[in-house]
């Protein structure tokens, strides 16, 4: 099976994300080691295993299956969550050192 490879901003987003979510104890050690296996897991190509047989709504109520089974398409879709919550992160940073001073 093939290694997918991230980019350097996934794994900066995805490191500060991590970082503040065991600082917080939203996760656990223990947590973090198995999100991250199942992210690899969801990266590998072929079939989507996490989220078959689940069906999402549209914005227009329509109800759809969840699965993405474009591995590329996965890996989008967690940059995407991984960069929003890392740039969110970010400004409330930049808001705490403006506060501070």
């Amino acid at each position: 099976m093939a290694t997918v490879t991230v980019t350097k901003q996934f794994k900066e987003d995805f490191d500060l994300w991590a970082a503040n979510a065991l600082e917080c104890g939203e996760f656990t050690k223990e947590d973090m080691s198995e999100f991250k296996e199942m992210l690899r897991n969801d990266f590998k190509p072929g079939s989507d295993q996490l989220r078959e047989g689940y069906k999402a709504i549209t914005a227009a109520g329509v109800t759809v299956p969840a699965a993405i089974d474009n591995y590329e398409d996965r890996i989008k879709v967690w940059s995407s969550f991984f960069a929003a919550a890392a740039n969110n992160l970010r400004n409330v940073r930049k808001l705490n050192l403006k506060v501070a001073a």
